[in-house]
């Protein structure tokens, strides 16, 4: 079993493993960011992710798949003479959105305080559908990816 991985691992080519570990590590520190500065608290993000680990964990692989893809299908593309333009958007806003509660404190003042009360109420369920977005994107990518794969060879 473990020499079967081994085999795998040897002969893949690593640069998209590289750049999905880059997505994941990047976005993490998105999420992180958003939410110390609105939580104006360091520690105050790791309690969040304790206690919603089941809901961010999902959108942060999501976004790690689809950074990884997209390096493939960059990589396919350069062999074919073609180029490729994809986004993390959706997963980056998804991620963002959900942390819009914690700036209580700054939204007021540029005048939009009723969207702090909306995301504070339905942030589970604005989780969720951030879920699905980064999904339906990934799919996306992989018809894309394989369209990629049978033109450039």
């Amino acid at each position: 079993m473990i020499y079967s991985l081994n085999l795998i691992l040897n002969n893949m080519n690593k640069k998209p493993l590289i750049w999905g570990i880059a997505g994941a590590a990047g976005i993490a520190l998105v999420f992180y960011s958003v939410q110390a500065l609105g939580m104006q608290s360091l520690s105050g993000p790791y309690y969040f992710f304790q206690k919603n680990w089941y809901f961010i964990s999902p959108l942060v692989i999501l976004f790690a798949v689809q950074v990884g893809l997209w390096q493939r299908m960059r990589e396919a593309a350069k062999i074919g003479g073609k180029s490729v333009a994809a986004s993390g958007g959706v997963s980056t806003s998804a991620m963002i959105v959900c942390c819009l509660h914690n700036f209580t404190g700054l939204l007021p003042i540029i005048g939009v305080s009723g969207l702090v009360i909306f995301f504070a109420a339905y942030q589970n369920y604005i989780f969720l559908i951030s879920i699905l977005f980064s999904f339906a994107g990934l799919v996306y990518m992989i018809y894309k990816y394989e369209k990629i794969k049978k033109h450039c060879g």
